[in-house]
């Protein structure tokens, strides 16, 4: 008989629980998995947890992330031994209530491809319909890169936040007051904006976030007036080099990206200078009306 616990926090033991079912996920589907279990009030993401138990064994588990503009993404694992039509169903049925409860208007199933004719069934049956994928990439190469002496990489200084964030919302179709505000949430977790400069002109703008063995590159973006003229290619080289400079005499760090399937255009210019992808999540709206 399986049972259903829906919360907004969990114990340590409950903790484990979910811990324990992610690696068998892990291990038996053969995908990387990791997904966060706490709130993160910077960005608005609030979990519910669905729990399902068949007597003492929590059997599936399913997080929902509720964001800002009446959006959320939900997880989940199911145990191998227990991936049946009833726990899919007993799963979606709970979380598409809990959509419909908190007034969220567009809910993504976020999925690391992996084979699952379960997986197959419960989008043929239109619970789930494909809206895009997100992929991680890394560069794949080790050689030391030269300067190319086409841009000057500069951080970002106070006094030139506001033509950056101009710059940084054309690039990503966004209002310049959230461009401001993104400035805001990389900076406070550590991450360092950088202008590219030809002569007086800005022409691009990155960040940087570094952990222990891996930079991540955020918000890569070149200003639309300045674009097919080579200029991306030569930012991306020159932000390898900086990481280079930077790990000069120590470790080696990995250099990461991560680009969505709709812009096509910086996924080409990424794999095209020596990115590879190394992750991929797919997005699936969930359909609150579709009928069994």
């Amino acid at each position: 008989m399986l049972r259903m616990k829906v919360m907004t926090q969990l114990n340590g033991r409950q903790r484990e629980e979910v811990r324990g079912l992610e690696t068998i996920c892990r291990e038996s589907d053969k995908i990387q998995g990791g997904i966060s279990l706490t709130a993160d009030e910077e960005t608005g993401m609030l979990p519910t947890y669905f729990l399902c138990y068949e007597e003492e064994l929590l059997a599936g588990f399913v997080i929902l992330y509720a964001m800002p503009e009446k959006t959320a993404e939900i997880c989940s694992y199911i145990h191998p031994q227990y991936r049946r039509r009833t726990m899919y169903k007993k799963l979606i049925t709970a979380v598409i209530k809990e959509l419909k409860q908190a007034g969220i208007e567009k809910g993504y199933y976020v999925f690391e491809p992996h084979e699952s004719k379960d997986f197959d069934e419960i989008t043929e049956r239109g619970y789930f319909i494909y809206s895009h994928s997100e992929y991680l990439m890394e560069w794949k190469y080790s050689y030391q890169l030269l300067p190319t002496n086409a841009l000057a990489l500069k951080p970002l200084a106070e006094s030139e936040r506001e033509a950056a964030a101009i710059l940084l919302a054309g690039a990503f179709s966004m209002p310049q007051e959230e461009a401001e505000e993104r400035f805001a949430q990389i900076c406070e977790k550590d991450g360092i904006y950088y202008a590219a400069w030809q002569k007086t002109e800005m022409v691009g703008l990155f960040a940087l976030a570094e952990g222990e063995k891996t930079v991540y590159v955020f918000d890569f973006a070149v200003d639309g007036d300045h674009q097919g003229r080579g200029i991306g290619k030569a930012l991306l080289k020159e932000i390898i080099r900086l990481v280079q400079e930077k790990c000069a005499g120590g470790e080696e760090k990995k250099v990461r990206i991560q680009v969505g399937s709709r812009n096509e255009t910086a996924f080409r210019l990424y794999q095209k200078n020596g990115f590879q992808v190394i992750s991929q999540r797919d997005y699936y709206r969930i359909d609150t009306e579709a009928k069994e």
